[in-house]
């Protein structure tokens, strides 16, 4: 009763994917409940390295026809992975409100928001998954989390908010709000229905506010609507004192949430992201200018700080709480754009000269900053201005700035050093982006476009089924002999990888002179599918690959030196790298 969706077939060789249950050798086979035959052999290696990438592609285009846009109109408004889950952001389908919706296994699936009913003095404290009746009503709601926002419950003073995530009947101003039966408060108004203005920019943290691993949550901005708080279920709004409350950026720091409001910083109660009153520990810091990025530095539980910027200015918040917080000025002059800002080593954000690095130093507690994409002034300058996400990946040391016309750029550091940086364009622009981890510590890296899809990052052979266009252009080598002719015969390309790999190399002789004969680009196969004893399944590996082999490409051509190009365009080749290149090459006469 095994099955599966056929993908190709090749003789008599059915290749399928989607597999359920187990397959028999000598069992028949049917479609459509008719028996086309029977299985005489089970495997799953194939031993043309094309032949297996083709059969990979089609695979993955089997399951990509799966992959649904998130329901609703317009671009992906931000996308977080949390707790193994990925969540979206995007408007509703008339463009009306905005909806979070979470990737399930049987597609999208919206998330409610439920409703919130303000109460005030409450005497005995109301607890998550308590059921709250009101004595005159009657009508009942399950409470999904309590927000008290002023008051205690020992003096009989608490007020908030209930978050609720379903309700009956309908409840009435100043009413008792009983548990079993128990007066706990009273209410404020009936419950009403949370919902979310259209068309802002989601961007979000996760925090812990409560100890513990069960406690981590999403905390938010999106610059249309208030901040809020979420744990993959419960929606909570924040009520700061702001007003409009419509915060544009967010950081937790110190167990204090912080909310940026133009050119106001704000910030929580100590360890109480509900509590905005100064009286117990919220406060609000003035800055020069509108704050267009907010980021923890690296540091411990006493040297920590908070980087500050704006579009110009670049500050920095030394303290622990409201008693001791102290905003240094750092740079005059160097800021951050939005969206931009990211930690690996230490902290990267784009400005308007390039990307700047902010490490820290033993001298004073100060940092040390520098730019670190001099050579690739016009390619900044050109997109400094587009600037719409920015992630990490730390299993390759990168820092990655998106714009919103598809360009990326990739900045690779290595122990500490700046080793480069490599654009990159996406057929589907990168809007938001969120990165993490896996509970195996596999990353995990996810983008929303314009057209309403989430994507997963740095997985496949290519850009969603179409092709990916590479291409490696290096400098003409003289080979430390720059007024030598040479006689070229040979270039001996060195690679790793783990699949099938194949590429066009070209050479350009003497600064591509028209008066040497220039070659046509030859293509280059190889097959990198290697095995490891104790790490494979018998009969489902070939036994005869190799993950490091060198590729011999024959030249011909006489000059002082030749550049060598590298490039690709597919959408079944697996990622390979080029380790060296050897030249072979006989000395000729000097240049006259």
């Amino acid at each position: 009763a095994a099955t599966g969706k056929v993908i190709a077939v090749s003789g008599a060789n059915v290749v399928i994917t989607r597999e359920t249950g187990t397959f028999s050798v000598g069992e028949n086979l049917l479609v459509s409940a008719v028996n086309v035959g029977a299985v005489t052999a089970i495997t799953g290696s194939v031993p043309d390295g094309l032949t297996d990438a083709t059969y990979k592609l089609l695979a993955a285009n089997e399951y990509r026809a799966s992959v649904l846009a998130v329901p609703g109109s317009g671009p992906i408004r931000g996308v977080r992975w949390y707790k193994g889950d990925v969540y979206a952001w995007r408007n509703n389908a008339g463009g009306t409100a905005l909806a979070i919706y979470k990737s399930t296994a049987t597609g999208w699936t919206a998330v409610a928001l439920g409703k919130q009913m303000s109460f005030n003095t409450g005497s005995v404290q109301i607890f998550d998954g308590n059921t709250v009746t009101g004595a005159t009503s009657g009508a009942t709601g399950v409470v999904a989390r309590v927000v008290v926002e002023s008051g205690t419950w020992a003096t009989s003073t608490a007020a908030g908010r209930l978050i609720l995530s379903s309700t009956t009947g309908t409840f009435v101003a100043a009413e008792n709000l009983t548990v079993s039966a128990t007066v706990r408060a009273k209410a404020g108004g009936a419950a009403t229905s949370i919902t979310l203005s259209p068309s802002g920019r989601v961007e979000t943290v996760v925090a812990n506010f409560g100890g513990g691993g069960d406690n981590k949550r999403i905390y938010g901005v999106d610059g249309v609507n208030r901040a809020f708080e979420f744990d993959g279920t419960t929606y909570v709004p924040l009520n700061s004192s702001m007003s409009p409350d419509v915060p544009t950026k967010i950081s937790a720091h110190k167990q204090h949430l912080f909310l940026a409001f133009g050119s106001s910083l704000q910030f929580s109660s100590i360890g109480d992201p509900y509590s905005w009153s100064p009286i117990l520990g919220a406060g609000e810091i003035a800055m020069n200018d509108l704050i267009t990025e907010l980021i923890l530095l690296p540091g411990d539980q006493s040297s920590g700080a908070l980087a500050v910027y704006t579009k110009s200015d670049t500050s920095v918040l030394y303290g622990s709480s409201e008693a001791n917080f102290a905003l240094s000025t750092f740079n005059v002059g160097t800021g951050s754009m939005p969206y931009t800002a990211q930690n690996l080593d230490q902290t990267y954000v784009l400005n308007e000269r390039g990307i700047m690095a902010l490490g820290t130093t033993l001298n004073f507690g100060n940092f040390a900053t520098a730019t670190l994409t001099m050579n690739l002034r016009p390619y900044i300058q050109a997109n400094r201005t587009l600037a719409s996400a920015s992630i990490v990946n730390r299993e390759k040391g990168q820092y990655r700035v998106f714009f919103s016309d598809g360009n990326a750029l990739y900045l690779t550091m290595g122990n500490g050093k700046y080793m480069g940086a490599m654009p990159v364009q996406y057929p589907d622009p990168v809007l938001c982006a969120s990165e993490g981890e896996r509970a195996d510590g596999t990353e995990m890296a996810f983008f929303g476009s314009d057209n309403g899809f989430v994507y997963q990052m740095d997985t496949g052979s290519s850009f969603d089924g179409e092709d990916i266009v590479s291409n490696i252009s290096l400098v003409y080598n003289s080979v430390r002999s720059p007024r030598l002719r040479k006689r070229f015969r040979k270039a001996s390309v060195e690679l790793t990888g783990d699949s099938y790999s194949l590429f066009q190399f070209g050479v350009d002789f003497g600064y591509r002179s028209q008066e040497i004969d220039q070659p046509a680009d030859s293509t280059q196969a190889n097959d990198l599918r290697a095995a490891f004893w104790d790490s494979l399944e018998w009969d489902n590996f070939v036994f005869d690959g190799n993950d490091l082999i060198p590729s011999e490409v024959e030249l011909a051509g006489t000059a002082e030196n030749l550049g060598i190009r590298i490039s690709l365009v597919s959408n079944l080749i697996q990622p390979f790298t080029v380790n060296s290149i050897i030249l072979h090459y006989t000395p000729r006469r000097g240049l006259r």
